[in-house]
Parts: structure tokens; sequence; C-alpha cells
């Protein structure tokens, strides 16, 4: 869960970079899909490790985790921690039931 609160953290800083960036290049760029495969590459396994110890429920994938986390990193809040509050709420869901 540490490793979604810094993704969060890091796409907050980049969001106006990122629309730059597509306003000049396609989705499926190598720069674009680069980003997209580390994503993936360090996440997958976190995600398998969480769902084999019973954290994480078996049913989450990568992806629908990563559009989770990155629509409640675009949220616009005045409040700093406001943000974090909604991913710790959003990550309780992900939680396997006991």
């Amino acid at each position: 869960m540490a490793w979604l609160h810094g993704f969060v953290g890091y796409m907050a800083t980049k969001q106006a970079l990122a629309a730059e960036l597509l306003d000049y290049m396609e989705r499926d760029s190598p720069l674009f899909t680069g980003c997209r495969n580390a994503m993936y590459t360090a996440g997958e396994p976190l995600l398998r490790r969480a769902q084999e110890s019973g954290v994480v429920r078996a049913d989450a994938n990568l992806p629908d985790v990563i559009q989770m986390v990155a629509g409640i990193a675009k949220i616009q809040s005045g409040d700093p921690g406001q943000v974090g509050r909604i991913l710790d709420i959003a990550l309780d869901g992900l939680r396997a039931s006991s």
C-alpha cells in the first residue's frame, strides 16, 4: 500500500507534464509505453505478493488499481491530506475479507 501512496504523490507532480506531452505524442508512443511497462513491472509483483499473503482481495488486478489510483491522484484539493485520506478509503476496499 505504501507503493500506491508514493505513486499518487508522483502522479500528482507529473500531471501538467503528462497533459503537455499528450498534446504532442500519442498514448501509444514509446515514452508512454515505457512508463506503463515500468509501472506494471513494479506493481504486478507487489499486488501478487499482497494477494498471496491474503492482504488484498484476489479479484483485484493491476489495471483496475492503477485506474483507481490515477483518478484519485487527479483530485484537486486545497487540503493536502484529503487526497491521502481518499486513497486510504479506496485501499480499504482492496483489502481481503477476513
